[in-house]
């Protein structure tokens, strides 16, 4: 192999990978997003906290 082809393959590949880690970003962007997305969903989606005092004796009559 000559110059000019070892260059052009290293700039395939050099090509490829920038592709690569740009898609791998865009990936865990989305992701972040997605996992933001769900934190708020638990959060709104959690009943209301009972007061305290209730359910802490339970009355059986046997």
């Amino acid at each position: 192999m000559d110059i000019a082809a070892l260059s052009i393959i290293s700039s395939q590949a050099s090509a490829q990978n920038d592709a690569s880690i740009l898609i791998l970003r865009k990936t865990m962007d989305t992701m972040e997003q997605n996992g933001q997305g769900l934190v708020n969903l638990i959060n709104t989606s959690m009943p209301i906290i009972s007061p305290p005092h209730l359910g802490n004796n339970v009355d059986i009559n046997i």
